[in-house]
């Protein structure tokens, strides 16, 4: 449905930063998204490899994906991060098998300030990551 300059257009993040490749599907609620299995020069890479814990940002840049599906917006909003609550990751890095990274964002609530999703990262569809995020939404003065 959406490749990645659809996708780097419409989030904060671009270049090596923009983390997702594709999108597959989304709805009003749901939105699933692909990226290229982490490699070394990954932008979260430490020496031992890319963390788990780095699958919370690909889960963000869903998030923030959907949201501007959702308003149909061509250019990013401004939001940060703001809360995570229930996060389970899997030990070990995200590099550690070969495939693509799915990535699936399910909004739970949303409102004028900010929203908040339930996620859900596999690699190799094995669940490394999961539980909800909250984003606030910024704006610029």
């Amino acid at each position: 449905m959406l490749k990645r300059a659809e996708i780097e257009a419409r989030i904060p993040h671009a270049g090596s930063m923009c983390l997702l490749d594709r999108v597959s599907a989304w709805n009003a609620t749901r939105i699933v998204c692909h990226a290229a299995a982490p490699t070394a020069d990954h932008p979260f890479a430490k020496p031992q490899g890319v963390p788990a814990v780095a699958a919370i940002e690909y889960a963000a840049q869903a998030a923030a994906l959907h949201g501007a599906l959702l308003d149909d917006r061509q250019a990013p909003r401004n939001g940060m991060l703001a809360k995570l609550a229930g996060v389970e990751l899997v030990a070990g890095r995200l590099d550690e098998a070969a495939g693509e990274l799915t990535v699936q964002a399910d909004l739970v609530v949303q409102g004028a300030s900010g929203c908040m999703y339930s996620f859900m990262v596999q690699h190799d569809r094995v669940c490394r990551a999961r539980g909800r995020l909250l984003v606030v939404f910024t704006h610029d003065d």
